[in-house]
C-alpha cells in the first residue's frame, strides 16, 4: 500500500508558510481595512437594504480597477456557460453581477455573525445525510465528523447552526487568522455568533495539522474549505472539464481519520433568504473491507476523495454560478488562446 506522508499543506494561507507574496500574488491583496468594513456593518445593521445600495458601487470600483479579478471572473463564467455567452457587454455585466454578489455575501455575512436575531431565514437540505454521518459505529462510539465546503456562498453562517441540526458535540472552524490584518481583526471581533465555535488557526500549519486530527479522533466536528491551494500543487481532479489540483490536506484528513465526510454549501437565495444543503456521506478511510473504497490504496482514496469534492462544488456551482468567491486566475491551465481573447476585449 503506498504511504502518504504528512507535511505542512499548500491549501494554508501562505504567512504561515512564510510566503506572504506568493499568496498576495495568487489571491489578490486585501483592500478594505477594519474601518471601511466597521462602517457598512454599521449601516447593514440598521440599513440593509441601503448598505446593498453602496456595494453596487463598491463591486464598480473592482471592475474597473482589478483587471486581474476582473478576468478570472471571466474565464470563471465562460466555463460555466459554456462559452453561450457571447458579446462583450453581456459577459462584462455577468462578471460585474459576479462581483455585486460577493459584496452582498460579504456584507450578510458580517450582518448575521454579528447579530444573532439578525432576521435572515435559513433553511437546510438534506439534514438526513448529517444525522447519518453522526451516527455510532458498532463499537458503540461516535465518531468525528468533517465538514467540507470552499469559498463559495457564506460558509461560516452554517456552523452557529449545527446544534439546531443535530451536532451537539463541539465543532471546529479551520480558518486563518491575523490580527495584524485590519480585515482579519474586524471580523475577529464582529463574530458574536460563533463565540462558542472553536476556531483552529492556520497561522501554524503544523500546530493546524494536530489539532484537526485531534479534534476527529475525540469524535467532533471539523469544517474546512477545499478549494484554494496556494502554488497549484496538492491532488489532481478534473473540475469544469479543466485539470486542477485542490489541497490535500483536508483528503489527507479524511483518508487517515476515515470520519464520514459531508459537503455543505450555504447559498443566498435572495434578500435575508439563505439554503443550507448537505450532501450524502462519504468515507474513505482503510479500515472498511469489502467496499469498493475499502479496496483502494491510500492514494487511490485521496483522488477519489479529491474528485467527489469536486464533482459536488460543481453540480452546487452550476445552479448558484455568481456565489463563488475566488477571484484570481483558478484555471491556470487553461488555453492561451482563452486568455488573449479575454485580455483583448477587457483589459485596460
Amino acid at each position: 500500500m503506498s504511504q502518504t506522508t504528512i507535511t505542512p499543506d499548500s491549501s494554508l494561507p501562505a504567512e504561515t508558510t512564510g510566503l506572504a507574496s506568493d499568496a498576495h500574488r495568487r489571491w489578490g491583496v486585501p483592500r478594505c481595512g477594519y474601518h471601511s468594513n466597521a462602517i457598512m456593518l454599521w449601516i447593514g445593521l440598521r440599513f440593509l437594504r441601503l448598505a446593498y445600495f453602496f456595494v453596487w458601487f463598491a463591486a464598480a470600483y473592482f471592475f474597473l480597477f482589478v483587471p486581474k479579478a476582473r478576468r478570472a471572473s471571466l474565464r470563471y463564467l465562460a466555463l460555466i456557460h459554456a462559452r453561450e455567452t457571447r458579446g462583450p457587454f453581456r459577459r462584462g455585466w455577468q462578471t460585474y453581477r459576479h462581483m455585486v454578489e460577493f459584496g452582498f455575501l460579504l456584507l450578510d455575512r458580517a450582518v448575521m455573525l454579528a447579530q444573532p436575531r439578525h432576521g435572515y431565514a435559513i433553511q437546510c437540505e438534506g439534514l438526513e445525510h448529517l444525522a447519518v454521518a453522526s451516527r455510532r459505529n458498532a463499537a458503540g462510539e461516535q465518531p468525528g465528523v468533517l465538514l467540507l465546503s470552499a469559498h463559495f456562498g457564506n460558509a461560516e453562517i452554517a456552523a452557529p447552526y449545527m446544534r439546531r441540526m443535530g451536532l451537539t458535540r463541539p465543532i471546529h472552524i479551520v480558518m486563518y487568522q491575523d490580527a495584524r490584518q485590519g480585515t482579519e481583526k474586524f471580523h475577529a471581533n464582529h463574530r458574536r455568533m460563533l463565540d462558542d465555535v472553536h476556531i483552529i488557526s492556520t497561522t501554524n500549519p503544523l500546530s493546524a495539522g494536530v489539532k484537526i486530527m485531534a479534534a476527529l479522533k475525540r469524535g467532533e466536528v471539523v469544517a474546512m474549505r477545499a478549494d484554494r491551494t496556494l502554488n497549484s500543487r496538492g491532488i489532481p481532479a478534473t473540475f469544469l472539464g479543466q485539470h486542477i489540483d485542490v489541497p490535500t490536506g483536508p483528503f489527507l484528513a479524511a483518508v487517515l481519520s476515515g470520519v464520514p465526510i459531508v459537503h455543505i454549501y450555504t447559498c443566498r437565495l435572495g434578500f435575508r433568504r439563505y439554503l443550507c444543503r448537505i450532501s450524502p456521506v462519504h468515507r474513505y478511510g482503510d479500515d472498511q473491507p469489502g467496499t469498493a473504497t475499502g479496496a483502494l490504496t491510500r492514494n487511490e482514496r485521496l483522488a477519489r476523495a479529491a474528485q467527489d469534492y469536486t464533482d459536488y462544488l460543481e453540480k452546487i456551482l452550476r445552479e448558484f454560478p455568481y456565489q463563488w468567491s475566488n477571484f484570481y486566475d483558478y484555471f491556470h491551465e487553461q488555453r492561451a488562446a482563452d486568455d488573449k481573447t479575454v485580455d483583448e476585449k477587457f483589459s485596460r
